[in-house]
C-alpha cells in the first residue's frame, strides 16, 4: 500500500511539473471597457469608449491646442509587462503608450514612448517624449546607453522586418516588458524594439502610463489593457 500511494505521489508532482503556466497569471485589467474610469486628460472631449476600447479622436472641426494625453489614475509604475491591443485612423495619426513619465504643465506627459504611427519610420520604437535625446531604440534597433550618455546601436532586423505585415486599422498585439534600465517592445509577438538606458539624469525607473492624441485629425483605439507588475 505504501508502494502504491508513493508512486501515485510521484505521478501527480510530476502532472504539476509539467502542467504549462497561466499565461494570465498576475495581470490586472486597466480598463473596465465600458467607461473611462480610471483614466483623465485635461480635456475629455477627445476621449471616449467606442467599440470597447479607450478611443481617442480629433476630427478637422475639434482640435486641441496641443496634445492631449489620457493618463491612467492607478500611480506610477516602474518594473512591469504591459500588453494591450491598439488600432490607429488617419493620415497623420500619431500616439503610443508613455510609460514610465510624469505629468507637467498643459498636462503633457514626458518620458519613454512606445510609439504608434501610420508615417515615418516610428512604430514600434522607443521615443524620448518632449526630452532631448528624441529616437532612443529605432524599430529593429537594440540599443545601450551607458552613464555617459554614450549610445552603442545593434540592429537586429531591418525596420521594415518586425511591421511589414502589420494592418493598423486592425487590432495588433503590443507588449511593453520594463525591468530594471532593460526595455522591450514587442508587436504581434514580434521584438520590435529593446534599450537598455543608464544615462545619469535621464533614465526613467518609473512613472505613469498615459496615451495622447495630436493636434491633427485621427483616430486612435486601445483595449484589453493588462499590467503584471514585475518585482
Amino acid at each position: 500500500m505504501k508502494t502504491a500511494a508513493l508512486a501515485l505521489l510521484i505521478a501527480s508532482l510530476g502532472a504539476c511539473a509539467s502542467a504549462p503556466a497561466d499565461p494570465d497569471a498576475g495581470f490586472r485589467s486597466l480598463f473596465d471597457g465600458k467607461t473611462l474610469d480610471g483614466w483623465k486628460a485635461p480635456d475629455m472631449s477627445y476621449f471616449s469608449v467606442q467599440d470597447g476600447a479607450i478611443t481617442g479622436e480629433v476630427t478637422p472641426d475639434h482640435r486641441p491646442p496641443r496634445n492631449q494625453f489620457i493618463v491612467w489614475q492607478g500611480g506610477t509604475v516602474r518594473d512591469f509587462d504591459l500588453r494591450f491591443k491598439f488600432r490607429i485612423f488617419g493620415a497623420k495619426a500619431n500616439s503610443g503608450m508613455q510609460f514610465r513619465s510624469s505629468v507637467r504643465e498643459h498636462g503633457l506627459v514626458w518620458g519613454y514612448q512606445a510609439d504608434i504611427a501610420l508615417a515615418g519610420p516610428y512604430l514600434g520604437g522607443i521615443w524620448d517624449e518632449y526630452g532631448s535625446r528624441s529616437s532612443l531604440a529605432a524599430r529593429g534597433e537594440s540599443n545601450t546607453i551607458d552613464e555617459a550618455g554614450k549610445k552603442t546601436v545593434t540592429r537586429f532586423a531591418d525596420a521594415a522586418e518586425p511591421v511589414k505585415d502589420i494592418k493598423l486599422q486592425e487590432w495588433n498585439d503590443y507588449r511593453i516588458v520594463a525591468h530594471g534600465p532593460r526595455v522591450l517592445l514587442e508587436i504581434n509577438g514580434k521584438k520590435t524594439a529593446e534599450l537598455v538606458d543608464r544615462e545619469k539624469d535621464k533614465a526613467l525607473s518609473g512613472g505613469v502610463l498615459a496615451m495622447p492624441v495630436i493636434p491633427e485629425p485621427m483616430k486612435v483605439q486601445y483595449k484589453d489593457i493588462r499590467l503584471k507588475v514585475l518585482y
